[in-house]
């Protein structure tokens, strides 16, 4: 009896190791092998934001509005980005939080990059501290380290670090002008020297009628030297999507590049449209309207977002139960999807 107990012990042991060893692998092995090449685009030309909530629910986890156990998520997740390759997209773009756990979203840009997809890094800090200014030394210097971190850390597969979002939005608003551009001067060089391939992208204009004159202070104050991409959101209001407002910030902007000798290039980092504000026919009729327009001029877009079902139902604000998917939560195609098909899939960032 000892004996057998003492077998049976021994194979429990075996197997405890194989798994930790399998964990330690995909863990830390995985990520060192998985390497993306050098783009030479200046940012994906058919990208799209990758929204997700995930929390704990005991033993399991509630991955949008799904019960799923913690081993199933890298399951989903590798279909998910397999789904969005096969769409024809070339990049995906994911937040990283500051002062918050990134292990997720290091493990989908991992799953991305295994796919072919170039990971676009969105560093926010909108939680962290109040509006009305920037960061503290103290701060300042666990901003640098959280950067520093993450851009090292994905140094081979996140080519693309798009510095806080929407900063001229009184909702994600960092400090002044002068303070914003403080923040660029302490980022920039951080993020160069962890991954000197790395292009730093800025939205500095998040809406379609912008008159904040944010971009413009922040460009005359030198800003523009901490940066190599720049991004604007052309978002109107009630719907999101207006085509003369489309038009009207892709000339301003335009125009406002050649103010400054065309220093960069001009993407589109995110936009989208509720289904929840117009009807699904119109969201699709308006995302072809804006991919339509981009493609002439070769202006890259992000759409805002690829799935509902990785959100929480019906909770509301922009970024949760508003259906921006181009999937519904049931996990049917919208007919977006098909809409804006024929744009995708016609260049890659290698």
């Amino acid at each position: 009896m000892k004996k057998a107990l003492k077998i049976v012990s021994s194979v429990i042991a075996i197997l405890i190791l194989l798994i930790a060893g399998y964990y330690l692998y995909q863990l830390y092995i995985v990520p060192e092998f998985t390497k993306l090449s050098v783009p030479t685009l200046s940012y994906p030309r058919q990208s799209v934001f990758y929204r997700y909530s995930l929390q704990l629910n005991g033993l399991d986890v509630i991955f949008g509005g799904q019960n799923m156990s913690s081993s199933q998520i890298t399951t989903e997740l590798k279909e998910d980005m397999k789904n969005i390759k096969s769409a024809g997209f070339d990049g995906v773009k994911l937040s990283y939080s500051f002062q918050s756990n990134n292990y997720l979203a290091d493990r989908i840009a991992l799953r991305a990059a295994q796919q072919g997809l170039y990971p676009i890094g969105l560093l926010q800090g909108h939680q962290a501290k109040p509006k009305d200014r920037g960061f503290t030394p103290e701060e300042m210097g666990e901003w640098q380290k959280f950067v520093r971190d993450e851009v090292s850390s994905n140094k081979n597969i996140i080519y693309f670090w798009e510095i806080w979002n929407e900063p001229s939005l009184d909702l994600f608003k960092y400090g002044s002008p002068e303070e914003f551009v403080e923040l660029l001067k302490a980022t920039y060089p951080v993020i160069k020297e962890a991954n000197p391939n790395a292009k730093v992208v800025v939205t500095l204009s998040a809406e379609g009628r912008d008159n904040t004159g944010f971009e413009d202070q922040v460009l005359s104050l030198g800003g523009g030297d901490y940066f190599d991409v720049l991004s604007f959101h052309p978002y109107g209001a009630n719907p999101y999507l207006q085509e003369d407002q489309i038009k009207a910030a892709i000339a301003r902007e335009q125009s406002l590049v050649a103010k400054y000798n065309n220093q960069w290039p001009l993407v589109i980092s995110e936009i989208g449209q509720p289904a929840s504000e117009v009807s699904e026919e119109e969201q699709a009729r308006l995302a072809k309207f804006v991919y339509g327009v981009a493609a002439k001029i070769n202006l890259p877009v992000t759409w805002y977002y690829w799935s509902d079902e990785r959100l929480p139902q019906n909770n509301g604000g922009m970024g949760q139960g508003a259906n921006w998917g181009l999937i519904r939560y049931d996990g049917i195609k919208r007919p977006i999807f098909e809409a804006i098909s024929g744009y995708l899939g016609s260049e890659k960032a290698e």
